[in-house]
């Protein structure tokens, strides 16, 4: 082999090492800077523990924004209540939702949405007491299900998709999620269209 062919295989096998080096120390450097410090088993070791859930006054109806319902149900009112959106510090988003059939009839329901695993969870659903107002009264048993897109129940996909999840699969703050609610979805940067 001429020698300028050995000396260029050294001299790749340098420069191969070098970018190799840089690329980890980089790498390091970057994780350092964003807060990343790697460990065995990070993900294992993460258990997502469900915050507490204080459920929320029936729905006043100036409170109600429309939204997108099933299109199988085009016929139906999806109303959200606006006070009850709360976006908790375990990422479920919790909202009260009014299913207002053709009659007049409201089918009232206190909900929960985690974007990361695509399900829901039914809190409560609106009735009458014994005096005779309308309250929510809390589930017994309730448990996560993943998000419908059928039936006159199937609007959790709609809200996950077009107004409370993002691009990613994370939820959204309370006031991104209200602006699409009102206004349709935005980019990530903020700027509604």
């Amino acid at each position: 082999m001429p020698i300028y062919l050995k000396q260029m295989f050294r001299f790749s096998i340098a420069l191969c090492s070098f970018f190799l080096l840089a690329g980890t120390v980089m790498a390091d450097v970057w994780d350092k800077l964003h807060g990343y410090e790697y460990q065995d088993n990070d993900v294992e070791d993460y258990v997502w523990k469900e915050g507490k859930t204080t459920i929320p006054d029936y729905p006043q109806d100036s409170n109600l924004i429309e939204v997108e319902g099933p299109p199988a149900y085009r016929n139906y009112q999806y109303l959200v209540d606006e006070k009850s959106i709360q976006f908790g510090e375990d990422y479920v988003v919790r909202f009260t939702v009014v299913i207002r059939s053709p009659a007049g009839a409201d089918n009232v329901m206190y909900d929960g949405l985690r974007c990361s695993t695509s399900e829901i969870k039914n809190y409560a659903y609106g009735s009458t007491d014994k005096k005779g107002k309308k309250i929510l009264f809390p589930r017994s048993g309730a448990v996560w299900k993943p998000i419908r897109e059928t039936g006159v129940m199937g609007y959790s996909k709609i809200f996950a998709i077009n107004y409370i999840c993002d691009f990613d699969g994370f939820p959204l703050k309370r006031d991104e999620i209200i602006q699409n609610m009102k206004y349709g979805k935005g980019n990530v940067d903020g700027i509604y269209y």
